[in-house]
């Protein structure tokens, strides 16, 4: 479409009012200096009176970035324009509220441009892509959950556990009342083998999934996907450490259907969760749950609910 537009989005109308906007310069010079996108018109929460003027701009694969829009300074009939830049990633430390904290303006595009650079406040895009693809940590979680409980409990009294440590290293258990249940021992050894097996059908299912390309689909509340195919190098669920490599970057689309191998999946997906209890987005009744489909073979995550800058997540092996 342009330059200024994130690839598959915008139509010759929408541009040519992006051209004839206040907002164009500031939306050149984010295009300039961070190389970030026009997604579209959007609404700016917290200030309805300047929704029309509202746009939301990305990377290049689709991470939302900020919304930025100009107003009028002294009210509709003045002629001094003021350029706004509003992002989550960053917040003043005073304001009047959160919308207010999240948003800097300036009459001056240079001044404002200066701010930003001078706070850091574009946030940078590795940052934002770990944040995305780490979230997978939660969909281990989910996989390795309905794979059933691979905890060693057992119900022996403190007695019985010191009657079998004293049977065990050859010491007298007279005076301890209980009498060992062999019968008992049998069973929970019988409960400890089948928390290993568990155990170790986690560690291959994990492996399988996650260890090898999947792809990673989320959607926000503009129903949007954002779609990327990657490989966890270092996978622990119980960790923070969590390294991954990208097989294929994140892209932003309306509609499944550029990804034709994808469809047969999401198809089934939409019909099997058509008459499902919980809440879904979209033509396609994405699910946002935490849950592991056997029938899809795809985990669905999410660390928060769909925003205009977060995502809910599903979580599929890539056709081998």
């Amino acid at each position: 479409m342009s330059r200024y537009y994130l690839d598959g989005f915008g139509t010759e109308d929408e541009l040519n009012e992006l051209l004839a906007s206040d907002v164009l310069p500031l939306v050149r010079e984010l295009q300039f200096k961070y190389n970030l996108k026009v997604m579209g018109k959007v609404m700016n929460v917290g200030y309805p009176q300047t929704d029309k003027d509202s746009y939301m701009m990305c990377y290049p694969n689709g991470l939302a970035v900020c919304k930025v829009w100009t107003t009028k300074v002294g009210g509709v009939k003045s002629d001094q324009l003021e350029f706004c830049f509003r992002s989550p990633f960053y917040a003043k430390s005073r304001g009047s509220d959160q919308n207010d904290r999240e948003t800097i303006r300036s009459t001056k595009l240079s001044s404002l441009m200066a701010v930003l650079k001078r706070q850091g406040v574009v946030r940078d895009k590795k940052l934002i892509m770990d944040n995305k693809v780490k979230q997978v940590k939660l969909g281990v979680s989910t996989l390795r959950k309905a794979m059933g409980n691979s905890d060693k409990q057992n119900a022996f009294t403190a007695d019985e556990i010191h009657v079998m440590l004293a049977t065990l290293l050859g010491e007298s258990t007279d005076g301890i009342i209980p009498v060992l249940d062999l019968n008992k021992c049998k069973n929970t050894l019988d409960i400890y083998k089948e928390a290993d097996r568990i155990r170790d059908i986690k560690r291959e299912e994990s492996k399988r999934f996650f260890k090898n390309p999947f792809y990673l689909i989320g959607i926000d509340d503009y129903k949007h996907l954002l779609i990327g195919k990657f490989k966890m190098t270092i996978l622990h669920s119980d960790s923070t450490k969590i390294e991954y490599e990208i097989i294929e970057d994140f892209k932003r689309v309306r509609t499944i259907e550029e990804y034709p191998e994808l469809l047969p999946l999401m198809t089934m997906m939409k019909v099997s969760y058509e008459t499902k209890e919980c809440r879904r987005l979209g033509v396609l009744n994405f699910p946002i749950m935490d849950g592991y489909d056997e029938g899809l073979d795809a985990a669905f995550f999410y660390g928060s609910q769909p925003t205009n800058y977060e995502q809910s997540w599903m979580a599929t092996p890539c056709p081998t």
